[in-house]
């Protein structure tokens, strides 16, 4: 292999390591971001019960509609991070991995609609807790 050959190749690899690290940290936040889920549907379970005011059973009626919203869309990703990594492994286990066009705009698409995500899911848990703050 030419010297302009081993760093093409090397660089594919270190992107490839850099996409693997990166999937295997947003596997571990969104499980995190699950479990928080998994507590804002116990807080809206509870308010719901011990609310009955038309106002704010539809405030919390946004908010579990957001909380499923993002659940879904955490899904999705998960699917998607995997199925990038099950690709991975078939492209480093078949033949040469070379890190093509297609899987670095795949990537960067995956990590644009993480971003979103998780952008989104701050951004709901903050008005979530403010909408409790003025309930409870």
């Amino acid at each position: 292999m030419n010297e302009i050959a081993k760093n093409v190749y090397d660089t594919q690899v270190f992107k490839y390591g850099v996409y693997h690290k990166e999937n295997i940290k947003w596997l571990q936040n969104l499980a995190f971001y699950r479990e928080e889920l998994t507590y804002f549907y116990t807080l809206i379970d509870e308010v719901k019960s011990k609310n009955t005011l038309l106002e704010v059973l539809n405030q919390v009626f946004v908010f579990e509609t957001r909380w499923q919203n993002l659940h879904k869309e955490s899904d999705e990703l998960v699917h998607l991070i995997n199925q990038e990594q099950w690709g991975f492994e078939d492209d480093a286990l078949g033949r040469e991995f070379l890190l093509g066009e297609e899987i670095y705009d795949q990537h960067y698409t995956l990590r644009e609609r993480y971003q979103v995500f998780e952008k989104e899911f701050i951004h709901t848990k903050n008005d979530f807790y403010k909408c409790l703050s003025k309930i409870l």
